[in-house]
């Protein structure tokens, strides 16, 4: 027995079962004690399972080596395996599957060459077959086990019990009642039921890496549109910091350019107010400037009550607004205006009142600077004229 090859058959196929399941399985920290204790409980099984072939048969190892060599190598996994339960299970029974298929190929070769059982190039053939699933296990079935590991929380037994099912199904086409040496036409239906397996895992993992790419893809949706509703807010935040001004929630003089630009090219009549607030630095140097912005909040929220839908309202510079009155199908009388403001400031401090001065497009300019300077220039002659008076 020792000399036909046969448990160098074993030992060769048990050293590929480990490199197997040492490759796919993530071990317990440390992980090079785990390694090497691992390592070293898969000689001694396989020793076990030698000894067994060499004092009790063949025969006897292949009826029961479900329980010498398949239930030990589940155990000593169980002991240094990151996962547990079904998820070991499943690299358990992917181990079995290539295996299962080194056998086939084995004994085909065997029978091909030989017509019966020879250790020797049952080997090689075994070899070659875990050789060549070798690259696929590295680069495809580890890395996508380990996602399957961390997505799926369920549903392993029932993956489980598919393989279970199928690797059952060859087992007993390939020994039950003997072995398939001594019908060899079952060598079709051996291959049959091991395609049918390697479809079940196939379409497993199809199943799995076709379901996380769509997930993954509505992921990058929600993502991607969280991210344009966050660049939707930021660009309104900073559209508001670069039109509104600070202190009195106007709009501000980048504003006011834009909105008389697009007046002036839509050809629409309007008339520009510019005002200025009289002796702002009195209630500054009076009070503190904590009463000026109060002073200045108030009276932006007058200019606002008193336009209402005539017109827009704009912070100039300082204590200097601006209005755009669309509405003058009726005129516009300054006094009116200034009295009704007059009467928005209800306030405890006292009101010192505004100079105005008016511009009307497009009698008294063609653009927005123009208009702005004619009526400044108009603002600046009333409040001269205030001072001769006082």
């Amino acid at each position: 027995m020792l000399n036909d090859g046969t448990i160098l058959r074993l030992f060769v196929s048990q050293a590929f079962t480990m490199l197997y399941i040492l490759l796919m399985l993530p071990l317990k920290k440390p992980k090079r004690r785990s390694f090497i204790l691992a390592v070293l409980g898969s000689i001694i099984i396989t020793c076990m399972n030698a000894l067994i072939i060499q004092f009790a048969g063949i025969s006897f190892y292949i009826r029961f080596y479900l329980l010498t060599l398949t239930l030990p190598y589940i155990i000593l996994g169980l002991c240094f395996s990151v996962f547990k339960g079904a998820k070991f299970i499943f690299i358990v029974l992917t181990t079995q599957l290539f295996g299962t298929v080194a056998i086939i190929n084995g004994l085909l070769a065997s029978y091909i060459f030989y017509g019966e059982n020879n250790p020797l190039i049952d080997t090689a053939a075994r070899v070659l077959t875990y050789l060549i699933f070798l690259p696929v296990v590295i680069k495809l079935i580890r890395p996508t086990y380990i996602k399957m590991t961390e997505v799926l929380k369920k549903g392993w037994w029932m993956l489980n019990s598919a393989l279970i099912m199928s690797y059952a199904l060859t087992y007993f086409i390939l020994f039950v009642p003997d072995a398939v040496f001594y019908r060899p036409v079952y060598f079709y239906h051996a291959y049959i039921g091991t395609i049918l397996s390697l479809l079940i895992y196939a379409i497993i993992f199809y199943l799995f890496l076709e379901i996380q790419t769509k997930t993954k893809v509505e992921r990058d949706k929600q993502l991607l549109s969280t991210q344009v509703t966050s660049l939707e807010k930021e660009t309104a935040a900073i559209s508001t910091i670069a039109y509104k001004d600070s202190l009195t929630g106007l709009n501000n003089r980048y504003s006011l350019y834009k909105q008389l630009n697009e007046y002036i090219q839509n050809k629409q009549e309007f008339l520009v107010v510019f005002i200025d607030l009289d002796n702002l630095k009195m209630v500054n140097d009076t009070y503190d400037h904590s009463a000026g912005d109060t002073y200045l909040k108030q009276f932006a929220k007058a200019l606002q009550n008193v336009v209402g839908k005539q017109g827009d309202v704009y912070r100039f510079a300082g204590d200097e607004f601006i209005c755009l009155i669309t509405n003058i199908a009726d005129g516009f009388d300054s006094e009116d205006f200034k009295k009704s403001v007059s009467n928005e400031m209800v306030m405890e401090k006292p009101y010192y009142g505004i100079s105005l001065g008016f511009a009307h497009y497009p009698s008294d300019g063609q653009d927005a600077d123009d208009l702005i300077k004619y009526a400044d220039r108009e603002m600046y002659l009333e409040k001269r004229a205030k001072r001769k008076t006082d």
